[in-house]
């Protein structure tokens, strides 16, 4: 029968899918927006759990202690636009153009962005995204797509319509004149969602530092 793992060597762990999390994090956001994939993979591995596996949080026995960082704009019913931004906001550029990115620090949020911290099963699987075809996003969705059947760990054979939209056609519908011309958005919201979502867990990681003393 094989041995357990002891605290120490899931705690050697957790560190390192940090760091891979970490570093996957300054890829993306020097350019290469594929990194977006592993951000997907290492945030399974650290919140997932089904019948068969288990995340590291949950082997810790840490994952219901804690709350999580929560940056989502919330879908507010009265709004009649087709489509709701959810974790990443807009970025627009005279001259340049327009692009979905994730907020991270360097750009202050907005009151109805800024909530208290969250449950886990309340900040994983709430829906916060509206694709202008309709579909629904949670972080739960946006990360397990990605892991699961879009390169992370795994291509599904068939292609995922509703993520093709989100992350090639600009999904979630806006256009802006910033080059003088109306044009669509640019960049996958999907890959920077999930940028935004390992952003969230850091912050929440490092406000529990002494859950993994």
């Amino acid at each position: 029968m094989a041995a357990q793992r002891d605290r120490a060597g899931l705690l050697e762990l957790l560190e390192e899918n940090v760091s891979f999390l970490k570093a996957s994090a300054a890829s993306l956001d020097a350019g290469c927006e594929a990194e977006a994939k592993r951000l997907a993979v290492t945030l399974r591995v650290l919140l997932h759990d089904t019948a068969t596996s288990h995340s590291l949080l949950e082997q810790l026995g840490v994952k219901g202690q804690m709350a999580f960082t929560d940056t989502a704009l919330r879908i507010d019913p009265r709004n009649l636009l087709p489509s709701a931004p959810g974790l990443v906001i807009m970025r627009m550029a005279v001259g340049v153009g327009a692009s979905f990115i994730a907020p991270l620090d360097e750009v202050p949020l907005p009151p109805s962005r800024i909530h208290p911290p969250a449950l886990f099963d309340t900040w994983w699987n709430d829906e916060f995204t509206r694709g202008s075809n309709g579909t629904l996003w949670s972080r739960r969705k946006f990360v397990l797509t990605m892991a699961n059947k879009e390169g992370g760990a795994h291509v599904d054979p068939s292609l995922n319509a509703a993520y093709e939209n989100l992350a090639k056609n600009n999904g979630l519908g806006f256009t802006s004149t910033a080059t003088g011309v109306d044009l669509p958005f640019e960049g996958n919201a999907a890959a920077a969602s999930v940028r935004q979502i390992a952003y969230e867990f850091l912050k929440s990681y490092e406000a529990h530092a002494h859950l993994f003393a």
